[in-house]
């Protein structure tokens, strides 16, 4: 939380660097305690090991996205970075001006009632005035007639 908030690169960058110093030892603890417990076979390590192996390349991406990013200051692009750890497939949503988001960018076509007609999960961040025209080309061949009315906030 302090790195949000840290005023100036140099300090953003030094308080990477400890962050980043403290995640590789937590990673070399836990490499060490799954190597120690490889033997065991209960059910409860078992499902540990399992977590361990899901996240450890997860965190290792992390640590080297953060090098480049924040201490090489090289610009890494939206479609490599990883923004979630529990949601590794989350995209970055930017609108206008607005905050920077997380997650999925939805296109849906709604009825009069509101009620939902299509919708499409994008994959990345493309334009909303991109996905207008293939909205309405979806609408079309699932109804085989055009909307009698459109509107879009993009």
């Amino acid at each position: 939380r302090e790195i949000q908030f840290t005023r100036g690169r140099p300090n953003r960058v030094q308080l990477y660097r400890e962050l980043i110093a403290i995640t590789c030892a937590t990673l070399a603890y836990l490499k060490q305690a799954s190597e120690r417990l490889a033997m065991a076979s209960t059910p409860a390590i078992a499902l540990w090991q399992l977590q361990v192996h899901h996240y450890e390349p997860l965190v290792e991406r992390i640590i080297r996205q953060s090098e480049r990013r924040v201490l090489a200051d090289e610009p890494v692009p939206a479609g490599e970075k990883l923004v979630s750890l529990f949601e590794p497939h989350a995209d970055i949503i930017v609108k206008g001006s607005r905050n920077t988001e997380y997650g999925h960018k939805l296109n849906l076509t709604t009825g009069r009632s509101g009620m939902i007609l299509d919708l499409v999960i994008e994959a990345g961040n493309p334009a909303d005035s991109e996905r207008l025209l293939p909205m309405l080309e979806r609408h079309i061949a699932f109804y085989g007639k055009a909307p009698r009315q459109a509107a879009a906030d993009g």
